[in-house]
């Protein structure tokens, strides 16, 4: 994205404080599911603030992902070191989200790493982060919860980026996936493509990687909405998926909700910034909202807001000295 196109056409007073010094940050925020019956809104739009979670000074955090294991709950996120201009995978104890834990840093890379998909498969407790920039889609394996992580295999897409996979099935023999392929002279527009991750012992490492071209020639176009903000959820008998739609000059300004039966899928609601209100952050702040996930007792959001945020020096790598 050409940055002077997308600044020519930034709203005047964003414009004025970007040029200010003022920097886009995101941050996630929870709140309760109304538990009482037939009070349950449609996603993100219920009445009541989202409460953001503790942060560090320098990082900020996005594209949440809850995950439930033994009793208690995590949400895994990426966490991006404001200086080295790079993401990792960070976890936050959430079993009581009142008294939220500190985040931790659990994957690095010396690539950008987002959007943790963790999911239990054939008994383990297994990972698939964003690793586009690497042009590659990685399956980690958990060797100790919630902390400790290991390659497990590492399958090249050429010079294809591929963002934000989700789990459209699960099952012993293999993962249907779906990703956000980004169009390489313009992140901003994205198509779908679905895979088949499957067990194979005759494949190098034990994983085959295949497309389901069909389903590719389908959804050949790339368009601004054609990017997965969470993983599938059920919500008033439905299953329902997260979308973010950006604009042609703007990422991730607002969330399109599908109802999905079978292979179609039809628009239910739009949670867009001026829908959500989160506590200590002054609404016209807020300039998008971007990922979606929610449990039985609680919806998580992340959200792109404008601070006056301090230059941090970016370190030395003592490896290059």
């Amino acid at each position: 994205m050409n940055q002077l196109y997308r600044a020519l056409h930034m709203p005047p007073a964003r414009l004025a404080k970007k040029l200010a010094g003022w920097k886009e940050i995101y941050t996630i925020a929870l709140r309760p599911v109304p538990t009482a019956p037939g009070c349950d809104p449609l996603p993100a739009l219920g009445e009541g603030d989202y409460i953001r979670l503790p942060e560090q000074p320098g990082t900020w955090y996005a594209d949440p992902l809850l995950f439930h294991h033994e009793g208690k709950r995590w949400l895994f996120c990426e966490a991006f070191d404001m200086a080295a201009g790079k993401g990792d995978i960070a976890v936050i104890d959430l079993t009581d989200p009142r008294h939220p834990g500190t985040p931790k840093t659990v994957l690095t890379e010396s690539f950008h790493l987002s959007f943790p998909t963790v999911f239990e498969w054939n008994g383990g407790i297994w990972m698939i982060p964003e690793t586009g920039t690497n042009h590659s889609l990685n399956l980690y394996r958990c060797k100790q919860f919630p902390d400790q992580w290991e390659l497990a295999h590492s399958f090249s897409t050429g010079d294809q980026e591929l963002a934000d996979t989700i789990l459209l099935d699960i099952r012993p023999g293999g993962l249907s996936l779906l990703c956000s392929q980004v169009k390489a002279e313009n992140g901003l527009y994205t198509r779908y493509r679905r895979y088949d991750l499957r067990v194979d012992e005759q494949a190098e490492g034990g994983f085959a990687l295949e497309e389901d071209e069909t389903f590719g020639l389908e959804h050949r176009t790339y368009d601004l909405g054609a990017r997965n903000a969470g993983p599938l959820f059920r919500w008033a008998g439905q299953t329902v998926r997260p979308a973010q739609v950006s604009t042609k000059v703007d990422y991730g300004v607002y969330l399109q909700f599908w109802s999905c039966r079978q292979e179609k899928e039809t628009p239910l609601c739009a949670a867009m910034p001026a829908n959500v209100t989160i506590a200590g952050l002054d609404p016209a702040s807020v300039i998008g909202i971007h990922t979606y996930c929610r449990d039985e007792d609680i919806e998580v959001i992340d959200a792109r807001y404008l601070a006056k945020v301090a230059p941090i020096p970016r370190q030395e790598d003592p490896k290059s000295c």
